[in-house]
């Protein structure tokens, strides 16, 4: 079971965890020679590299962002073990940049990213960026599979846009929504890899998502044309009006993840061979996540501030008028 006293202590800040982290490549103890930390390099000296980092960096003062138990993904990681992060997801990607933004500023690596077929494959300029940091298409497990066993680190959403664009955040806040995801599951089991979940808290506050349809124009935009497929999602609204460029004048809510220690995996070798097992596993999985989630939500108020507070209470109040 996934451990849950004292999971909020704070990690130092990233220029001081920069400072006091380990090296990014460890002596292999067998002969003493230096491997890498899992996980794929950056040139950090390219400048679109630079403009991410310097983006997360703005990102993560507005929203006074912090990492809780970053250093058990860092286990992990200085063990040469492969992992899968995952996570619960809202539709933006100013949480996850700032997440990696962390990892790389502790440990020199960053994972290598699962996403979303169409808006990042089909789409101009998420296509760019996609083809430059070798993001994975969902829908190639075979190469998600080769990616694992190369870099041993992985980060994706089970719950993709299910989750994200067309849950009620406010009919069920902070809910993974993963029945039938199993493909992350059976990557970690076929790949010998540890599966450890993210806690993203603050995630779902960033924009305010309304009872308003999302026009079939923006929905065709952000899906490379198809607007069938998530028509009546919600349109959700920022700082300066509608929700429309990923990252761009979120509510300045308090954002924190919060890192688990590596789930449990029981009968890894049954789960790969046996559906009914898999699903019983992916069960447990999903509950354990889920768990750990809601306690870390239970616990928000220890690391709130007055701006936090009232952002969500206008929220709230936003969704108790029906708008």
């Amino acid at each position: 079971m996934l451990r849950q006293r004292g999971f909020l202590m704070r990690v130092p800040s990233q220029r001081v965890a920069h400072r006091h982290s380990a090296p990014t490549v460890q002596p292999d103890r067998a002969d003493g020679r230096r491997r890498p930390l899992p996980g794929a390099a950056v040139d950090r000296d390219d400048w679109v590299t630079r403009a991410f980092v310097a983006y997360a960096g703005l990102l993560a003062c507005y929203h006074r962002h912090h990492v809780a138990h970053l250093g058990r993904l860092g286990a992990v990681l200085r063990k040469r073990r492969r992992v899968v992060v995952v996570g619960n997801h809202a539709l933006d990607i100013a949480d996850p940049l700032m997440f990696i933004a962390a990892v790389l500023e502790r440990y020199g690596r960053v994972p290598r990213i699962i996403g979303h077929e169409n808006g990042w494959f089909r789409v101009p300029i998420m296509r760019a960026i996609a083809a430059r940091y070798g993001i994975i298409p969902s829908r190639q497990p075979e190469q998600a599979a080769a990616a694992l066993a190369r870099d041993g680190f992985l980060m994706l959403y089970p719950g993709s846009n299910t989750e994200a664009l067309m849950r009620s955040y406010r009919d069920e806040p902070y809910r993974l929504k993963w029945e039938n995801r199993f493909g992350f599951l059976r990557l970690a089991l076929a790949g010998n890899a540890e599966i450890v979940f993210v806690a993203a808290v603050g995630s779902e506050e960033m924009y305010y998502q309304s009872r308003l349809r999302t026009p079939a124009s923006l929905l065709r935009v952000a899906n490379a044309g198809d607007a069938d497929r998530y028509r009546g999602a919600r349109l959700t609204f920022g700082v300066l009006g509608p929700h429309v460029l990923p990252g761009l004048f979120p509510f300045p809510v308090r954002v924190t993840h919060v890192v688990s220690s590596p789930l449990v995996l029981r009968d890894r070798a049954r789960a790969l061979r046996d559906p009914e097992a898999l699903r019983a596993l992916h069960r447990t999985v999903w509950e354990q996540c889920q768990a750990f989630l809601d306690a870390a939500i239970a616990r928000r108020e220890r690391y709130t501030n007055v701006t936090d507070r009232t952002i969500r209470a206008g929220e709230r109040l936003l969704q108790r008028l029906g708008l």
